[in-house]
């Protein structure tokens, strides 16, 4: 119990810098995961996951610790979360129009279908992203974690 107590009181005391200490966690991995990779050390898969895993990680931080939470919970909604959808559009109309042996656009040109198929890639992703801005202004743009901080 008194370790518990000891965990909890020094937890109180640099919960001020956590964004700080996270961030500098964050540019370490970062630097030295992609020099090891660049010194042949390290296969590619390593950097890139934990490039990936620390920013998420301090994505979260921001959005659980920032007073600009609302800007943050924007962000999530239609950057992150509307580019996601709008990849996930792009891949079901990219088959249904112009890859699948019955779409109308395959009897086009190879690389007049490849161009149209770059371009439904930007479409889609406005798509998502409004897809994304209606949803979270519906919600008042509160996210997760606004939600389990303000429950508790």
């Amino acid at each position: 119990m008194n370790i518990k107590n000891k965990i909890k009181k020094l937890w109180k005391e640099h919960k001020k810098v956590q964004l700080i200490f996270l961030s500098g966690f964050n540019i370490g991995i970062f630097l030295v995961n992609w020099m090891l990779f660049f010194l042949g050390i390290i296969d590619w898969r390593a950097p890139i996951f934990f490039t990936i895993f620390t920013g998420l990680l301090l994505i979260v931080t921001l959005l659980l610790k920032s007073k600009y939470q609302q800007i943050m919970a924007k962000v999530v909604y239609i950057g992150f979360i509307g580019y996601g959808i709008g990849v996930i559009i792009w891949f079901v109309t990219g088959y249904i129009f112009i890859t699948s042996p019955w779409a109308p656009l395959s009897v086009l040109d190879p690389v007049l279908r490849g161009r149209i198929f770059l371009f439904l890639l930007f479409g889609s992703w406005g798509v998502g992203a409004l897809i994304m801005y209606f949803v979270g202004k519906k919600r008042n743009w509160k996210t997760i974690f606004t939600e389990k901080i303000e429950n508790q």
